[in-house]
């Protein structure tokens, strides 16, 4: 099993410049490929570190969705092709998990690009979140150039894309890898999507980070298909 999907990360959103100092310190950084945690006592060790550096690609919906979308909020995100008959619907479902916990929490923002976007269409993403009840406001299911979503997966995400020989899925590159950006785009952990104890790491992490700036705004869940704004 790989390193990525060893290491326990947690991820923030991108932001520009300075770190804005509300990012936790109890979790780990990663800033290599080798997932080497590193943990820091103060903000100013945390200038220079890498950041995810997102690129415009289509949504579900067809909309764009680019940096602007995640800046200043905490992302998941993983890889996946819709046709995956094997590790990506058990990653999808334990991340549904994550949606849900997060259902009304607006800084937490999920993101999956498809690793197979000549096949994952607009209009076959579309479908296939309709189907398994992904919330389009809060979960992205992402598709584009293939070239720039494996480049955006190696060297921003720092995940490797060659995991589809371990499931017999000739020549489709895809992982079980899921990762947790911070709100300066900072890696903070990497879990593997397709056990549910990680999942549950994960979403403890989030909570976690959320603490570092007073807590996720919230709403309670809606009654008779509205929701009740918090005061």
């Amino acid at each position: 099993m790989k390193k990525a999907v060893l290491a326990i990360v947690v991820w923030g959103v991108i932001a520009c410049g300075a770190p804005s100092g509300s990012a936790n310190l109890t979790l780990p950084f990663y800033t290599d490929t080798d997932l080497t945690p590193q943990w820091v006592g103060s903000q100013s060790e945390v200038r220079g570190m890498h950041r995810v550096e997102l690129t415009t690609l289509f949504d579900q919906t067809g909309r764009e969705v680019s940096r602007s979308d995640v800046q200043g909020r905490i992302h998941v995100a993983n890889f996946f092709f819709t046709r995956c008959g094997q590790v990506c619907p058990i990653a999808m479902r334990n991340l549904a998990r994550v949606q849900e916990a997060f259902a009304y929490d607006d800084r937490v923002v999920l993101m999956s690009y498809s690793v197979t976007p000549e096949m994952d269409s607009v209009e076959v993403l579309e479908a296939f979140g309709k189907a398994h009840g992904i919330d389009s406001d809060r979960w992205h299911l992402l598709t584009g150039d293939g070239a720039t979503i494996v480049d955006l997966a190696e060297s921003s995400y720092m995940v490797e894309l060659d995991d589809a020989e371990l499931y017999d899925v000739d020549q489709l590159f895809h992982t079980e890898s899921v990762v947790l950006v911070d709100e300066d785009g900072h890696i903070r952990g990497v879990y593997n999507g397709t056990l549910a104890f990680d999942v549950t790491q994960l979403i403890d992490d989030i909570r976690t980070l959320a603490e570092g700036d007073g807590g996720v705004t919230r709403q309670p869940p809606p009654i008779n298909g509205s929701v009740t704004p918090t005061t």
